[in-house]
């Protein structure tokens, strides 16, 4: 058996400033001739051994190894920031790696610098004017910039001509890093940011020691008081626990999405793997179209490309393609990418349900599912779109399948008999979904007397939740107009206009916040709601569905109100939950005027959620859970 000798010697905990890595150490393989070549791997890749030099040293205390004099190395490169979890290993004579430590490492993300430079330097500007300078990230180029300060994002001109910077190294982009404010500066007071994009999709900020003071421009009148204490919202994020330990069978596993990275689909898959990368699988996940949107995830540790390049060819880290193919629902798109991959790499296909598709295509086209169903192929292609499931060719997806998950134990009405089969259980992101104070400074900087009740409801409206979504906003207006305050906080997007003539008169009691495009942003916002409300009752789509929301009600530790369907059917009511038969508008209005005017039991149900949430929603258990379902495919 294979034994290696050897020390990193640089200093623990291993730390590294702007994105540069280096580590020295020295190592060698018991009775070999020379010494191993060397590299430090973690779950998004590699960075090989880049010197070998002596060690007069170790042969002094390894005496009989031929190779102890020339076994040190030296390993430099770059990382993106973050703290990861990287294996320092050597490479036998048969090729294979093997682990000499394993350890974590500190990595600052690289400096972004920029510089104002026009007009002349001055400690605030105080005039309308155009700003110009340079701004350049040491490692990728610029691809869009903005200036902040206050409320204010001003957008900037980019690639102009800066010949002064043309001799900086490695970036052959530095003699094109001016810019210049594409407007005059607006109405603002506050310190000034520039803001990047880079190529890769992430961000840069850089903090300039001046500020910005404009009192007045056409959209903002003199009598405006910038000077205002600004009350902010907590923006607590909890450490976790680190994941299971690694595993020792790592595979490389490709999940095929129907949209984009900012769907809630999208948020149960990054958790997954995530979860997957850091016990050693490698991932990989393609989208249909906007891949730039995997900079809503926090520190994603999976790679996102798009279903186009993900035809042209399909690479992992090892240099081999997918052992397992997780298509995420039997979507046309997601369908046709996976079935053409699978053909191509002989991976195992395993396909995942989180709706009832033949409602889902039956409400958006408008038209019965047996309907749809009689149909012939050819009479189907020019009705089903890439982003809904085809009658016949999801039957035959689902037959070929490998494996089949499901989000909830309802479907697996759909899955083929004898189908090995796993539900994965949602939950939410403990780092930034655990229980909240109500932060009441900032209800009353909202104007929001203290007897008005805050409910909050996130997610987009369309075809399938028009109805129940309508229910919620109803009793709102009916609790107002009973005389009892009440508040709707809505995050998301209108994708069908669904309250008709009941908008203005309920308008006056919600606060519409539009789509929150980064999702770790909700919490802080939720934690301002006293209840949770998910409406809505037992149907061809609600009963096989699990609204994502739902662990994130739960873990924010709130009195939640759902109907018994879904979820719904495992909670007690009053214990866990406040579980209605329908929770439709006159339901939900009933429910709230019992939490309202029962303290102990609004209390007892913010208890029970948390609990619940606890016990019941864990995105590590369900990683753990889908590792172990992949295993007993490929084995």
């Amino acid at each position: 058996m294979m034994r290696l000798h050897g020390e990193i010697e640089s200093p623990l905990p291993l730390q590294a400033t702007d994105g540069v890595v280096t580590i020295t150490g020295w190592c060698l393989i018991e009775g070999a001739n020379q010494p191993p070549t060397m590299r430090l791997a973690w779950p998004d890749g590699v960075l090989p051994q880049t010197a070998r030099h002596p060690r007069p040293d170790v042969p002094a205390l390894l005496p009989a190894e031929p190779a102890a004099g020339n076994c040190g190395f030296t390993i430099t490169g770059r990382m993106p920031g973050g703290v990861h979890s990287i294996r320092i290993e050597a490479a036998a004579a048969d090729g294979h790696w093997h682990c000499l430590r394993e350890l974590s490492l500190a990595v600052s993300a690289p400096a972004f610098l920029a510089g104002v430079e026009t007009p002349a330097a001055e400690d605030c500007y105080r005039e309308r004017i155009h700003l110009e300078g340079w701004a350049l990230h040491p490692t990728q180029p610029v691809t869009a910039l903005s200036l902040r300060y206050g409320h204010q994002e001003v957008p900037c001109e980019i690639g102009r001509p800066r010949p002064d910077l043309a001799d900086q190294p490695d970036r052959p982009d530095a003699a094109s890093a001016g810019f210049k404010s594409k407007t005059i500066l607006s109405a603002g007071f506050g310190a000034l940011r520039l803001r990047a994009r880079l190529a890769d999709g992430s961000c840069a900020i850089f903090r300039t020691n001046r500020s910005v003071a404009v009192p007045v421009d056409e959209n903002h009148p003199v009598a405006l008081d910038w000077k205002t204490p600004r009350v902010a919202l907590s923006s607590q994020q909890k450490a976790v626990s680190p994941s299971a330990e690694r595993t020792s069978n790592p595979q490389n596993i490709l999940f095929i999405l129907p949209g984009s990275f900012a769907a809630n689909n999208a948020l149960h898959v990054a958790a997954l793997a995530n979860e997957l990368a850091a016990t050693g699988h490698r991932c990989l996940v393609a989208v249909a179209h906007d891949a730039d949107t995997i900079t809503r995830h926090k520190e994603p540790r999976f790679r996102g490309i798009t279903h186009r390049e993900a035809m042209a060819g399909v690479s992992f880290e090892d240099q081999r393609g997918p052992d397992v193919i997780h298509a995420w629902t039997t979507r046309e798109n997601v369908r046709q990418l996976a079935q053409t991959l699978c053909r191509r790499h002989a991976a195992k296909l395993v396909v995942h349900l989180e709706d009832n598709e033949q409602q889902v295509l039956g409400v958006s086209l408008g038209r019965p599912f047996a309907e749809l169903d009689a149909l012939s192929d050819q009479e189907l292609e020019p009705l089903i779109p890439g982003d809904l499931s085809h009658p016949h060719h999801s039957h035959a997806l689902l037959a070929a399948a490998d494996g089949i998950t499901v989000i909830t134990e309802r479907l697996t009405e759909f899955v083929p008999a004898g189908k090995p089969h796993l539900t994965i259980t949602p939950a939410a992101d403990a780092r930034c979904f655990f229980p909240r104070p109500v932060p009441h400074d900032f209800r009353a900087a909202l104007g929001l007397p203290t007897d008005t009740l805050v409910l909050f409801y996130h997610g987009n409206v369309h075809a399938a939740n028009a109805t129940e979504v309508r229910a919620l906003y109803e009793a709102v207006l009916r609790l107002n107009q009973a005389g009892e305050p009440t508040l709707l906080i809505r995050t998301g997007l209108d994708r069908v206009e669904f309250l008709g003539a009941l908008a203005p008169a309920v308008e006056p009691h919600v606060l519409a916040l539009g789509q929150v495009h980064h999702h770790r942003h909700l919490p802080p916002l939720m934690a301002l709601a006293d209840v949770f409300v998910q409406p809505g009752e037992a149907d061809a789509f609600n009963d096989y569905r699990f609204p994502s929301k739902l662990p994130e009600f739960f873990a924010l530790g709130r009195p939640v109100i759902l109907p018994r369907t879904n979820l719904g059917l495992q909670l007690r009511h009053g214990e866990d939950a406040y579980v209605l038969e329908r929770a439709d508008a006159d339901g939900i209005a009933k429910a709230i005027t019992a939490l309202r005017r029962d303290p102990a039991l609004r209390e007892r149900l913010a208890q029970g959620a948390a609990a619940f949430s606890q016990s019941h929603f864990s995105w590590s258990r369900s990683a753990a859970a889908l590792a172990k379902f992949y295993a007993g495919l490929t084995a």
